[in-house]
């Protein structure tokens, strides 16, 4: 048996490769656990009854049949040689199939059945299920297979309760045409001894074992139990139905390497105080084909995965009902479970599923060792995502993640795409409902469709941005030729959460991935439709300014950093800012807040509103002006010289204490000529008026323009010896005669230079502030504090 290595990331944050995590927001900013915390108790409702299974074989009709034998009880201790020995013989019971020369089954197996009675049997190591035999119990609840108390972990090293007893590969058929099924059971794998048996009237709370301990979620520790004792690893065409699996320490069900393969209506949990391992309850891949999983259950009591394939063709997972809550989450101390994973799976479908917590992730196997089966890269394609209800997410509902390792060893890359996300019914999502991202371009070949979902609040676990991503119904960092359309996305919260519809392009700086030709609609004219969202239908990524930093409110006096462009290559000025409270814009400033808080500066010198005495020029004349001002009606003209050349403005100096970090502010406009770069800073002087510098940017990233006014600011450490400062304005290659204004300019302790007061302040409200585009009012990532 190919021995798996246990994997050792236990958050859904392994969706992302290591570029895309490094560019996520924290999960809740400071404040936001309180504001959004509700007594999440355990809930959803769960049954160990069938769904879609026939009655479990009784006892009369194994008698009547010759190739059923029946196990009456356990025998009190080991029952390992006794259940072995029936199952051997049931294989010579068995009739194999008949196949012709191309492999199709002429006349089917008729398997040979071992039925047990009711009770716990116990086994010391692993029951090996030949060929064309049927492994059955009483019911679900009434039987089960335990590994006993007293079995070593080392029997079950790497290795499962049941398995088949040959090798079995797509490539490997010791009876071709055969088929296996273990159905209408328990299978307990002693993760907590004593634990996990059935009960009508017992508690269904399980024992849990916080991550950040030292131990693997069960009694022993890891290095004791060392990837042992798992639940099925199933074998070709073999179907397991009305199968519960509950306190393990390993993969409760592996399929592997196999063909054909039916899951059908059974249970996962960790009722009755049992206990598991962080690894997946289904799990494996292995190129496995064929491979249906259906009507299942997991409880919300489960740990890991709800679902990962790595390595996978033609799988298909419907009607299935995943319920993972914060509540156990939280008593877990991990950010999510439940999850279904698609790693390198080539077609498949994924339908009318019911996920709460838990989400879909697409994405490729890059993130393993890069050994065997992983040495090359495949990325998920052809995967139909549809009539999915996904809600109440640790993050976002579906994502797909288009990436590559880099450097050595060298390896094929096989890109991935054509993935279809429709009609699915997603709310309530800590994040953004759809997120399509990505590393590089040459990792997505084909373009996805996102059609017909319909979404319903998302952000509402107070995140802003996720992977370069507002919260937004659909984000797309990656593709070319991609529809996106038809889809509905709605915040009906009475404090909205959902900034936009869409965003096209993540908000950060990989140049490597690119958005072009999307289809925002098709040949009937349908688009995309909102209602209720903070900032609109649509933002564009890479366009918006850089989010606002540094946001306090002490008891409703806010105050915060300027925001600047994030990409100077694509420099679109700043325009102002606007404040929401619960999702309701409350204030808006054009350039910036009238006053800036904790300003050393007089009114008069920063606003200018009676004149501008103590202000000389450099390389120009000053004057004052009214009637064009950034704030108020006052502000300050420039008029450079007869040489062309950079203009420098100097004020009064206020005192500073040395050590101590200092930001300078200015607003500036050209009245006559844009493009110039305009720069703010500051002249430090010691006790005898002597200069210590003058310090301003070296960057070029602030533009004067004549249409609109924009903001410099700057940070600098006041140096040694420094008792006072000055405002250095500087205009750069200014032409003789040209004119610009200057205004609101302003020094302050440390670096926020906005401010607003809120009179309607109440602890519990959650502020957001955003920075928004001269050009189309785009906005920035939201920064977010609660009062």
């Amino acid at each position: 048996m190919i021995r798996q290595p246990r994997r050792p990331l236990r958050t859904a944050l392994r969706a992302l490769p290591a570029v895309l995590i490094a560019a996520a927001s924290p999960m809740l900013p400071l404040g936001m656990g309180t504001a959004y915390a509700a007594t999440e108790l355990p809930d959803a409702p769960y049954s160990l009854d069938a769904t879609v299974s026939p009655a479990p074989l009784s006892t009369t009709d194994c008698t009547a049949d010759l190739r059923c034998a029946l196990v009456a009880s356990p025998t009190g201790g080991d029952d390992y040689t006794v259940l072995q020995n029936a199952l051997n013989a049931a294989g010579t019971r068995a009739s194999a199939a008949v196949v012709d020369a191309n492999g199709v089954v002429v006349t089917p197996a008729l398997p040979g059945t071992v039925l047990l009675g009711e009770g716990t049997y116990s086994i010391t190591k692993p029951l090996k299920l030949p060929v064309n035999v049927n492994l059955r119990g009483s019911s679900i609840k009434t039987t089960a297979i335990k590994i006993a108390d007293a079995a070593p972990w080392s029997n079950f090293g790497y290795s499962f309760m049941i398995r088949p007893a040959a090798d079995q590969s797509l490539t490997l058929e010791p009876s071709p045409g055969s088929v296996n099924a273990v159905s209408d059971l328990t299978l307990n794998g002693r993760c907590v001894k004593g634990k996990g048996g059935y009960s009508e009237t017992g508690s269904k709370e399980p024992t849990i074992v916080p991550e950040d301990l030292p131990l693997s979620g069960c009694e022993s520790d890891y290095a004791t139990e060392n990837n042992a004792g798992g639940g099925i690893k199933v074998g070709n065409r073999w179907t397991v139905q009305q199968v519960r699996f509950t306190n393990f320490n390993y993969f409760k069900l592996w399929v592997n390497g196999t063909r054909d393969a039916h899951i059908v209506d059974n249970r996962w949990d960790n009722w009755f105080g049992a206990g598991s391992g962080d690894e997946d309850n289904i799990g494996g891949g292995g190129e496995n084909t064929g491979t249906v999983i259906e009507n299942n259950q997991w409880d919300q009591t489960i740990r890991g995965n709800s679902f990962d394939f790595t390595h996978a063709r033609n799988v298909t997972f419907r009607n299935n009902k995943v319920v993972a809550n914060r509540y156990y989450a939280e008593q877990r101390k991990v950010t999510g479970y439940g999850s279904v994973y698609l790693e390198s799976v080539v077609g498949g479908t994924f339908s009318d599923n019911d996920l709460k917590g838990a989400n879909i992730v697409l994405k490729s196997n890059s993130g393993y060792s890069h050994t065997g089966e992983n040495l090359n890269v495949t990325n998920t394609r052809d995967i139909v995502v549809t009539r999915n209800l996904i809600h109440d997410t640790f993050n976002t509902a579906i994502t797909a993640v288009y990436d590559d390792y880099a450097g050595a060893p060298t390896h094929v890359r096989n890109p991935g795409g054509n993935n279809t996300i429709t009609d699915n019914v997603i709310t309530n999502t800590a994040e953004s409902a759809i997120l399509i991202t990505g590393v590089s371009n040459a990792d997505k070949n084909a373009p996805d469709t996102i059609t017909g979902n319909q979404i319903t609040n998302v952000g509402v676990r107070g995140s802003t941005q996720y992977s370069g991503f507002d919260t937004v119904g659909i984000a797309i960092g990656i593709g070319d030729g991609d529809k996106v359309h038809h889809n509905s996305i709605v915040d009906d919260q009475a404090w909205p959460t959902s900034w936009y519809g869409m965003q096209i392009g993540a908000t950060t700086s990989n140049k490597n991935i690119s958005v072009t030709n999307i289809e925002l609609t098709d040949a009937t004219g349908g688009w995309n439709t909102t209602s209720g969202l903070l900032g609109g239908q649509r933002k564009y990524g890479t366009l918006a300014a850089l989010a606002p930093t540094g946001l306090t409110a002490p008891n409703g006096a806010f105050t915060w950093s300027e925001s600047v462009a994030q990409d100077p290559a694509t420099y679109s000025p700043v325009g102002g800012y606007r404040v929401y409270r619960n999702g309701v814009e409350v204030a808006a400033y054009p350039v910036g807040s009238p006053v800036i808080p904790g300003n050393l500066y007089s009114a008069d010198q920063s606003g200018m509103e009676n004149g501008i005495a103590g202000y000389t020029g450099s390389g120009a004349t000053v004057a004052a002006k009214t009637g064009d001002a950034a704030v108020g009606n006052g502000s300050m003209l420039v008029t450079t010289g007869s040489t062309t050349g950079t203009v420098t403005v100097a004020g009064l100096a206020v005192p500073v204490t040395a050590g101590t970090a200092y930001t300078s502010v200015t607003s500036f406009k050209a009245l006559t000529s844009g493009g110039r770069s305009v720069r703010t800073g500051m002249t430090w002087r010691d006790a005898t008026g002597k200069s210590l510098g003058k310090f301003a940017p070296n960057h070029r990233n602030t533009v004067a323009s004549t249409g609109n006014w924009v903001t410099s600011s700057y940070t600098y450490v006041a140096p040694a010896g420094a008792v006072k400062a000055e405002p250095f304005l500087v205009i750069d290659n200014s032409l003789a005669g040209e004119q610009h204004l200057i205004d609101r300019v302003g020094l302050v302790a440390g670096t926020n230079t906005e401010g607003w007061t809120d009179g309607a302040w109440a602890p519990g409200n959650r502020y957001q502030v955003v920075a928004y585009r001269v050009s189309d009012s785009q906005n920035s990532t939201a920064a977010t504090v609660i009062g």
